[in-house]
């Protein structure tokens, strides 16, 4: 499963390094995702449910992206050039809430449709956002993570980017439940990681050396998990610290299944790119959304209930055990 998933962000992510060219007049069949990143496999949850959506109303799908979460500046002007081809519509998880704000309100200016999915901007343009509510996921997290290591202890603070309104979100959301809730709990200074793995083992590292007596890691993103994961395991703490992560990627699995990471806090990507097409294609008919915010509600995966069917329809990619691995989009201008 891990190498197919590998292969697959290597596939998306050549497509996503594509440029997009201009087209004249708007392209009704055609919408784009523009996830935050490439290198995360949690956004291909997403675009299996665009895409998968997408197919059934007649739409066709391009997938743009930038590599990484702190590519700020080149998703400011990614938005832009998708823009300039006039889509039917836009889905997009913006890396910085407030660096977006321009263009996404530039897009929908111009006329285009555009809807945010789990990463919003500081703006009231997009027609609609849908997301997990990370402040409530982020308290379920300090509930869960609390009761395993006993209601006391020490706390690593793994968080994804300082203007990421969903890292914020989680972040804040953690830090306030455990000071309102736990006070024999001490949570440590927010390390912040853009959700890249190396980074995350470098601060989860630096974060058990200055600290022996830690008793636990609280993760906003899947990459941090995996990087703490691996920091415990290579100084053979894996007894002494609990892991609480969001987003059961598939790089993460194993982690959880050998015990290193003890809960995930999983959200349904699918479910968001499943709605955002449902969204675009209701503003082409001319409808009104009924909602400017969608909650997507999470799941909390442990041992216990792992192996329920609804858990593995949250952990597994649609259509990866097919033998053939699927055809990336052609892209406008290739």
């Amino acid at each position: 499963m891990l190498k197919k998933v590998l292969l697959l962000i290597v596939s998306f992510t050549l497509v996503a390094m594509i440029a997009v060219a201009p087209v004249m007049g708007q392209d009704e069949g055609r919408i784009v995702f523009i996830p935050k990143s490439t290198d995360v496999s949690y956004w291909l949850f997403v675009l299996a449910g665009v895409e998968q959506r997408a197919g059934e109303l007649g739409y066709s799908v391009q997938y743009q992206g930038v590599a990484r979460e702190i590519d700020i500046a080149e998703q400011v002007d990614l938005v832009r050039n998708v823009a300039a081809t006039e889509p039917a519509g836009i889905i997009m998880a913006a890396t910085d809430a407030e660096a977006l704000v321009q263009p996404v309100e530039e897009a929908i200016d111009a006329g285009l449709r555009l809807v945010t999915v789990d990463s919003g901007v500081n703006s009231e343009a997009p027609f609609q956002h849908i997301a997990t509510n990370n402040v409530a996921a982020a308290e379920e997290a300090a509930r869960i993570l609390a009761e395993i290591i006993g209601e006391e202890g020490k706390v690593g603070n793994l968080g994804i980017l300082a203007g990421s309104q969903t890292g914020l979100e989680r972040d804040q959301g953690f830090i306030d439940y455990v000071a309102e809730n736990y006070p024999d709990i001490e949570v440590l200074t927010t390390q912040f990681t853009g959700c890249d793995p190396a980074e995350a083992l470098n601060a989860a590292t630096d974060i058990l050396t200055a600290n022996p007596d830690l008793t636990a890691f609280y993760s906003a993103c899947g990459p941090n998990g995996l990087g703490a994961a691996q920091a415990v395991l290579a100084m053979g703490l894996e007894d002494q610290v609990t892991i609480v992560t969001f987003d059961p990627n598939p790089e993460v699995l194993p982690l959880f299944e050998d015990g290193l990471i003890d809960a995930m806090i999983a959200q349904n990507p699918f479910e968001m790119g499943v709605r955002g097409v449902d969204a675009i294609h209701a503003l082409i008919n001319g409808e009104e959304l009924a909602e400017a915010v969608i909650d997507v509600p999470i799941t909390v995966i442990t041992a216990e209930n792992y192996e329920t069917p609804e858990v593995q329809s949250l952990i597994t990619l649609p259509g990866e055990d097919d033998e053939m691995e699927p055809e990336p989009t052609e892209e406008a201008g290739s």
